[in-house]
C-alpha cells in the first residue's frame, strides 16, 4: 500500500507517543506501507520539523536522523512542472500532487475535511491517522493469478 502523509501528521506522531499518528509512524517503520515522497514534500517535512523543534525538544541531529528515516522508507515521486494548484494552501497541494502523481492508495492528514476538494476532484481517499491505522491493519486481498 502506498500512502502520503502530510507534515502535520508527522509532527503529531512525534509529539505524542500514544496517538494514532505515532502508531502510523510505527507502521511505517515496520514496513506495513510505503511512503510516497516528492522533493518538495520532504522539504516541507524538514521545515515543519525545524519550526517545531523546540516544542518537540529535538536537536538538529535528531531532525536530520528523522528526515533520513523518511527518505530511506519512501518511494520518490517526481514533481510535475505543469501541476496546477488544486487546494487553498501550498502545503496541501504538495501532499495532493504527490499522492496523485504517485498513484497513492490513501492520503493521511490531520483534518480530512480540509481536503474535500481533492477527494472530489481526484478521487483520492483522504483519511485521518486513526482511520488510516485501521485501514492498514486490515488484511488485503490478493488477486488470483491467471
Amino acid at each position: 500500500m502506498k500512502c502520503v502523509i502530510e507534515p502535520d501528521c508527522i509532527l503529531n506522531g512525534l509529539s505524542h507517543k500514544k496517538n494514532a499518528e505515532h502508531q502510523l509512524l510505527s507502521a511505517l517503520a515496520d514496513g506495513q506501507f510505503r511512503l510516497l515522497l516528492s522533493a518538495p514534500l520532504l522539504y516541507a517535512y524538514e521545515q515543519a520539523l525545524y519550526d517545531a523543534r523546540h516544542d518537540l525538544k529535538l536537536k538538529f541531529r535528531e531532525i536530520e536522523e528523522t528526515l533520513s528515516f523518511f527518505a530511506a522508507n519512501a518511494d520518490y515521486v517526481p514533481c510535475h512542472p505543469l501541476w496546477h494548484a488544486a487546494m487553498n494552501k501550498p502545503e496541501k497541494d504538495l501532499t495532493i500532487s504527490c499522492a496523485y502523481i504517485g498513484c497513492a492508495d490513501m492520503v493521511i492528514v490531520t483534518r480530512p475535511d480540509l481536503y474535500k476538494a481533492a477527494t472530489e476532484k481526484f478521487d483520492i481517499p483522504v483519511l485521518n491517522a486513526k482511520k488510516a491505522v485501521k485501514a492498514l491493519s486490515k488484511p488485503h486481498k490478493k488477486g488470483k493469478a491467471a
